[in-house]
């Protein structure tokens, strides 16, 4: 079970995209829940189907819902921290009182503790997408339709 190149790099522009996307919307107070928890639960579905209606796969079976789903994961959480954890360090220096005041300490306390962080949680992430991409496929698999082989009309002739 090999991923082609040219669908990983597909599957991992998109992810970033989603990842920066999200990231800058998590900075806004009002949405940060929502977008954080559509980051680490729902990126997989989204991209996934998102290539299923632009016809980049094809027929995937669990496996390998679980597999993009974890990749996804990955990713976008390395494209969220990318555009989070600056803005959200910048906040919190210029605001001392801001909700943003922990990531500016964390940064603070070594880059190396910053780095292992966002690694640590971004495999949390791929675990949380690996699941919803398997139930995605899971469920894309029992709506959409099949090619039947029963139906094929062979006729041998002697």
């Amino acid at each position: 079970m090999t991923i082609k190149e040219l669908l990983f790099k597909q599957m991992a522009a998109l992810s970033g995209i989603l990842g920066l996307i999200m990231g800058i919307l998590t900075i806004i107070p009002f949405i940060c829940n929502f977008s954080f928890f559509a980051l680490v639960v729902l990126a997989a579905p989204i991209i996934i189907v998102y290539m299923k209606k632009m016809n980049m796969i094809g027929i995937l079976d669990i496996k390998q819902g679980a597999l993009y789903g974890a990749i996804i994961g990955f990713i976008s959480f390395i494209g969220f921290s990318i555009s989070f954890v600056p803005l959200a360090t910048i906040i919190g220096f210029i605001y001392k009182g801001s909700y943003y005041l922990g990531i500016s300490l964390l940064f603070r306390a070594g880059f190396f503790v910053l780095i292992m962080m966002v690694f640590f949680v971004a495999i949390l992430a791929a675990l949380m997408n690996a699941f919803s991409g398997l139930v995605t496929i899971y469920i894309y698999n029992q709506i959409e339709q099949k090619p039947d082989e029963a139906k094929t009309d062979i006729n041998i002739q002697e």
